[in-house]
């Protein structure tokens, strides 16, 4: 296709596409390319930033809770791979047991890299705590914000939820709930840079995008169809061909391969788990 031919352009990205353009993006960000160099880089564990990790370093991450057709369910083991890993001049480290301690250290320097669960139109997100408190991600997330990191919340546009996620997150808990669909999860509230597709693809070139379509059929559920467009024609092409080769490759979810394996009940992650149907016996499997 020659450039001269190109006004604008329609895509529709499934889910994990959705996510490699958002890792090729934000390794590009412009405060990832401030932190690699000058300071220090917590990437909290998830799909997404999974997918960032194998892009950055090669590195998938554990995965611990999971949203599948179950519900909000667990892994089945808990291994000893990394979960969240901080990049510090080269180095990498496995904090898992004392990001409490370790995300203390940071500063305006430094980047902290999380996924969501739920985003609104507002720019409010939240992430599910299946575990009481949250765990020690749940207790880190006061330093988080006291100690002036900048937060990127890297999450595809199919988790945007309607209502006003303030009121939401006061409504919900993980108490409460006479039963669940997995493990009953409350909300922590995420304060940060929502960095969905369409904030990947205007980041990677000079283009205006905008969703104008949702949803789809088997491996399009839960997809996005952007439209694109550029004064350029040659932005237009630099996306094309981008978007091209991800969608000729085979794209699966990111993370370290045991961990993928979903929860049965009962098992060791029962134990901090609340609200469970499969557990109580009152959900068949």
């Amino acid at each position: 296709m020659r450039g001269n031919d190109m006004k604008k352009l329609q895509v529709t990205l499934t889910v994990e596409e959705g996510k490699k353009i958002i890792a090729l993006s934000l390794l590009r960000h412009r405060s990832f390319k401030k932190a690699k160099e000058n300071g220090k880089i917590l990437f909290k564990g998830g799909t997404t930033v999974s997918k960032i990790t194998e892009e950055f370093l090669g590195i998938p991450l554990r995965i611990s809770g999971r949203i599948t057709e179950r519900g909000t369910v667990a892994s089945k083991r808990t291994g000893k791979e990394a979960h969240s890993i901080i990049y510090n001049q080269g180095d990498w480290s496995v904090v898992d047991n004392d990001i409490v301690d370790r995300v203390q250290e940071f500063s305006k320097d430094d980047l902290i890299i999380c996924g969501a669960n739920a985003i609104d139109h507002k720019g409010n997100a939240a992430i599910m705590a299946g575990s009481p408190g949250g765990g020690n991600i749940g207790k880190s997330l006061s330093s988080w914000y006291t100690e002036g990191a900048k937060i990127i919340i890297p999450t595809g546009i199919e988790k945007m939820i309607p209502g006003d996620l303030d009121n939401i997150i006061r409504k919900s808990g993980r108490t409460g709930k006479s039963v669940s669909w997995g493990m009953s999860v409350g909300l922590m509230p995420l304060k940060g840079e929502v960095f969905t597709e369409v904030e990947a693809i205007q980041q990677l070139v000079d283009v205006e995008c905008f969703p104008i379509g949702a949803g789809g059929l088997d491996k399009a559920q839960g997809s996005i169809t952007l439209e694109i467009e550029a004064s350029e024609d040659k932005e237009l092409e630099k996306i094309f061909k981008v978007l091209k080769k991800i969608k000729l490759e085979e794209q699966e979810v990111s993370g370290e391969e045991d961990s993928l394996v979903e929860c049965e009940a009962i098992c060791g992650n029962c134990l901090r788990h609340i609200g469970c149907g499969y557990k109580s016996g009152l959900i068949e499997e």
